[in-house]
């Protein structure tokens, strides 16, 4: 499932679920409000119904004794008559009313539908509709009880048990049968109409319907955009990343922001440019590796190519003894040519796959071992040579950096030098040992000094095969540069010299151990040390 549709399915049920809980709520909230307001009509109404009730019924019992006592006060044709004039109110009720009986005037004098039952839950009079007598159990003595029902449209029943103040009276003025008003209490009851409430209701449940259907379509339509906005971003970056993946990584997003969408874009073409920078240096490693191999195998083909051909002589052609010696020292010299080119390979391959540990050694005492292993060579070239060495515990490989100073120093040589200075300084403002070899050679162009470290690459190829050279030294003195931590670093100007630096990690004096305390003769480091050849 795409994100886009997970985002839309989402956002829509948790907008449905939260505008129906809350519409839910809502609704439920009106209904009781208007219930409780309903209610508290009903039992106002219920009240006023029920002092009326009881009024009434106390005036028709003062009449009746009035009229059992008036033959003591009239005359008996004027008894009623006179009675009529002190209680006119009670005509009403004395006179033929609806039921026929006392209970009928009673409901008649009624704002609501009423229902009069006996003690023994006898109906005297009801014109409520409908009435389901069960209501009559949840009435108690002078306690007011009320029960909403949706009958016809909804009403709510109110109602008590009223003493009955001995009423005896019948609509003719006569004793009701004991079976109509049996008891010392009736149960009063009235019916309040809540049908327009309910039908209030409805039509809020109706509106709130279409307003919901109403705020789905807003909310899809909001959704729609948001999922757009959001996902769009990354369709580009997908559409993006599968192009870098075909091989266009000059592929860029234009997305800008401080969100995270924005965060993520920047990320991306941070991403892309380390591809292609990934790729360019991956492209340029395997030319380089081409070039090698080309390299290499030329390299091998010529003085393979000569030995095959000097020894073909010898083997083919009687040679005088001149021209053998001549032709053997050829496929000699080729020969150490070859060997040299292989001792070269090897010890590049080793230090391109090998991890070498780096030990506290002291740098001068390193310096005048290098010296002293070319001082033969250089006296017998008569080259001058100067060291100059700071006292200096630095953290290096003792065989390494002297292949590494050995390496240079013989390329100085081979460049025609006849004054050479090797130098050990340490720089105060850093943790680092300088080292740098100086000679007054040939020189070099600056636009071959980009090239000089490259395998197999000779300024003057003439010059270096003849010295056994294969343009592998410099190689492999980077490569020990680059495991102690720096590169080689060359100046030169053509006809003047060369002067090739590099720097190792120093050991501060304090955390010297006890091997970088001292050289060779027990001498304390704490003097520069000059020698001259």
């Amino acid at each position: 499932m795409r994100l886009f549709t997970k985002i839309f399915l989402f956002g829509m049920l948790v907008f449905g679920l939260a505008f129906s809980a809350s519409g839910y709520f809502l609704l439920r909230y009106s209904m009781e409000s208007s219930l409780e307001r309903e209610a508290d009509f009903a039992l106002k109404q219920f009240q006023y119904d029920k002092f009326t009730v009881q009024s009434t019924m106390l005036t028709a019992t003062s009449v009746t004794i009035s009229l059992e006592n008036a033959d003591d006060l009239l005359p008996e044709d004027n008894q009623t008559y006179s009675i009529m004039q002190f209680f006119p109110d009670i005509s009403l009720i004395l006179d033929e009313t609806p039921g026929g009986n006392l209970f009928g005037a009673l409901a008649s004098e009624l704002s609501v539908p009423a229902a009069f039952y006996a003690e023994d839950k006898t109906l005297l009079y009801s014109n409520i509709a409908e009435f389901n007598p069960s209501f009559l159990d949840s009435l108690s003595k002078d306690a007011h009880t009320w029960q909403f029902c949706r009958d016809r449209g909804g009403f709510i029943l109110v109602g008590t048990m009223l003493r009955r103040n001995d009423l005896p009276v019948s609509a003719s003025g006569e004793a009701a049968p004991d079976s109509q008003i049996d008891g010392q209490y009736l149960y009063f009851v009235t019916q309040w109409d809540i049908s327009r409430t309910l039908l209030q209701q409805n039509t809020l449940r109706q509106y709130f319907l279409r307003c919901y259907l109403v705020a789905m379509v807003a909310g899809m339509a909001l959704l729609i955009i948001f999922s757009t906005l959001l996902t769009g971003p990354l369709n580009r970056m997908s559409k993006a990343a599968r192009r870098i993946a075909k091989g266009d990584y000059a592929q860029r997003l234009s997305l800008s922001g401080q969100d995270e969408i924005g965060t993520l874009a920047e990320s991306f073409n941070q991403m892309a440019d380390a591809v292609e920078e990934k790729i360019a240096e991956l492209a340029k490693a395997a030319r380089d590796k081409e070039d090698f191999v080309a390299n290499f195998a030329h390299e091998l083909k010529t003085p393979l190519t000569s030995i095959i051909g000097y020894a073909d002589t010898i083997y083919q052609k009687e040679l005088s003894r001149e021209e053998t010696r001549r032709a053997s020292w050829h496929i000699w010299d080729e020969g150490m040519r070859l060997e040299s080119l292989s001792l070269k390979l090897m010890e590049l391959t080793v230090l391109n796959r090998q991890d070498f540990p780096l030990t506290q050694l002291p740098a001068d005492e390193l310096l005048q071992d290098v010296a002293e292993g070319l001082s033969p060579l250089l006296e017998k070239r008569q080259i001058d040579f100067h060291l100059q060495a700071d006292p200096a515990c630095v953290l290096a490989d003792y065989d390494l950096l002297k292949t590494l100073l050995l390496n240079l120093t013989d390329n100085a040589i081979k460049a025609g030098a006849d004054k050479i200075e090797l130098l050990g300084k340490t720089e105060e403002k850093t943790d680092k040992y300088l080292i740098c070899v100086s000679d007054n050679g040939c020189g070099m162009e600056p636009e071959e000094l980009s090239r000089i470290t490259e395998a197999f690459y000779m300024v003057d190829k003439a010059r270096s095969r003849k010295q056994h050279g294969a343009g592998l030294g410099l190689s492999l003195a980077d490569r020990v540069a680059e495991i102690h931590g720096d590169r080689l670093r060359f100046a030169s100007k053509k006809g003047q010299g060369t002067q090739v630096s590099f720097s190792v990690r120093r050991i501060a004096s304090d955390s010297q151990p006890p091997g970088c305390a001292s050289n060779h003769d027990g001498q304390e480091c704490n003097e520069q040390k000059e020698v001259s050849l």
